[in-house]
């Protein structure tokens, strides 16, 4: 296993980066202005109960990919604050940005 972290810049957005290698797949994330979005492997139910702002997109390979990709499910707390299904992440992150 092999984890790399960074941070990505992109115009005002500043996000911690995490990359974990694993055998046959990696796992991604971009975390920042208090949430985080990953690759299809999170599991979002998991915080039906608690106002976690997080979502996640599918079918990214790539940490930019991610970024620019649609939100396929985001939290119950993140879609009353309009993080929602469609929004790409970058998006997203600008929204919460410009809010906090």
């Amino acid at each position: 296993m092999k984890i790399k972290q960074g941070l990505m810049k992109r115009n005002e957005l500043e996000l911690n980066t995490i990359e974990i290698e694993l055998e046959g797949t990696t796992l991604l994330l971009l975390e920042g202005y208090g949430a985080f979005f990953m690759c299809g492997a999170l599991d979002v139910e998991i915080y039906k109960d608690r106002e976690v702002l997080c979502g996640k997109a599918v079918k990214v390979k790539t940490l930019e990919q991610l970024l620019n990709a649609p939100i396929f499910d985001s939290t119950q707390y993140a879609k009353s604050l309009g993080i929602i299904p469609g929004l790409t992440v970058y998006e997203a992150f600008e929204k919460i940005r410009q809010e906090r």
